[in-house]
């Protein structure tokens, strides 16, 4: 096998990996609600926190987005193949 050329196998062997990526991804983001969620507003360090969690979640919201994407491209080059 040429090294840069993609089999039917390697680009499902992609697919496989993006997709239990996206369900990390997506588990981040529950992880972050859920400490949102828990963390009183009763103190300047809670509000802190509670930002902090809410802008990691933000960007963990941007990987599940990413990680759609890559996968929208992959199961079109495994049509395509």
């Amino acid at each position: 096998m040429e090294p840069d050329k993609e089999t039917l196998e390697t680009v499902k062997a992609r697919l496989d990996v993006l997709r239990k990526g996206i369900v990390s991804e997506e588990n981040s983001v529950n992880y972050y609600k859920t400490l949102i969620e828990k963390t009183p507003e009763d103190s300047d360090a809670n509000i802190g926190m509670r930002r902090m969690y809410s802008g990691l979640m933000l960007e963990e919201k941007k990987h599940v987005e990413r990680f759609r994407e890559l996968i929208n491209e992959w199961e079109q080059r495994l049509k395509e193949l």
